[in-house]
């Protein structure tokens, strides 16, 4: 019986660490991750493909979105979540082929955190056009 007391807790236990076990930076890392876009150029104005490009660095990378958003109700026209787990570095290209009928504002945001639970926020504002 006295090993059963000890079972559950430790079972348990394991089960939380399990979902990210890359966490060795953590104690020393202080600093947030570094995020650069490179396109689109803020106020901006694009026609067709719209490419988002960019820069990613930390000690040691989590986890990263990049969104589009409409800017009249905030609604998500395009979305990606480039696997970045336990990266120092990482170079994003995405490509997004926006259909409108009329020019739209939108906002490209993209979000970075590491492993110490740091996050960087990014956004650009531009307008795709038909």
């Amino acid at each position: 019986m006295k090993n059963s007391t000890f079972a559950l807790p430790l079972a348990l236990s394991l089960l939380l660490l399990a979902g990210c076990t890359d966490n060795s930076s953590s104690d020393i890392d202080i600093n947030a991750p570094a995020v650069t876009i490179s396109t689109p150029a803020e106020g901006s104005a694009i026609s067709g493909i719209v490419n988002i490009k960019g820069h990613v660095t930390d000690e040691s990378l989590h986890a990263m979105s990049i969104i589009v958003t409409d800017d009249t109700d905030g609604a998500p026209l395009f979305t990606a979540k480039p696997s970045i787990h336990a990266k120092t570095e990482y170079f994003f290209d995405e490509n997004w082929t926006p259909s409108v009928s009329a020019d739209k504002a939108v906002t490209l945001t993209v979000s970075v955190e590491d492993h110490s639970n740091h996050t960087t926020v990014k956004t650009v504002h531009f307008t795709v056009k038909p």
